[in-house]
């Protein structure tokens, strides 16, 4: 009888570690699942994103050329003496309006910019013609393009110098 005992036990224990074992593999499993499932949904929602930016971004405001009728060396354009007038004109996509800033060159000056034209009809190019007289230049130009979209914007700039006749800088 208590070899019956025994072995009913025995075989009770190897039932219970059986059970055990299987619910442990459900578990393995399950997580693999839910773990698999999770990085399918990050990978879907990660290719979601981007097919959203990639969109988005052929609506985004975009400047693709700014040019003057200025002389152009290096990064500086030159308003050489006695011209007082330049044109500013500009590429631009998915564009309402545009902005044209002059700036003094320097640090923490964009607060102290003055608004010199803006441009809210592209159907003939974008593009405004300033007179500004007989200033001396150092200057920069910013350019302001407000997207279509109502929530983007693009800006480039140029950097100005005044010349005088002979050829050299004017300060």
């Amino acid at each position: 009888m208590q070899k019956n005992a025994i072995v009913v036990c025995f075989l009770f224990g190897i039932l219970f570690l059986s059970a055990c074992n299987i619910e442990v593999e459900n578990q393995q499993e399950e997580n693999v699942d839910a773990s698999t499932n999770q990085e399918e949904n990050q990978r879907e929602e990660s290719i979601k994103a981007t097919i959203n930016q990639t969109e988005n971004r052929d609506y985004e405001a975009r400047i693709l050329k700014v040019d003057t009728d200025l002389e152009k060396e290096h990064v500086w354009h030159f308003v050489p003496e006695g011209v007082s007038t330049m044109t500013i004109s500009v590429e631009a996509e998915n564009v309402e309006t545009i902005l044209f800033w002059v700036t003094e060159t320097g640090t923490g000056t964009w607060a102290e910019r003055t608004l010199i034209g803006y441009d809210i009809d592209g159907s003939d190019g974008w593009s405004i013609t300033w007179e500004f007289g007989d200033r001396i230049f150092l200057d920069y130009i910013t350019i302001q393009a407000l997207g279509n979209d109502g929530a983007t914007q693009a800006t480039e700039s140029i950097n100005l110098r005044s010349r005088s006749a002979d050829g050299t800088d004017r300060e």
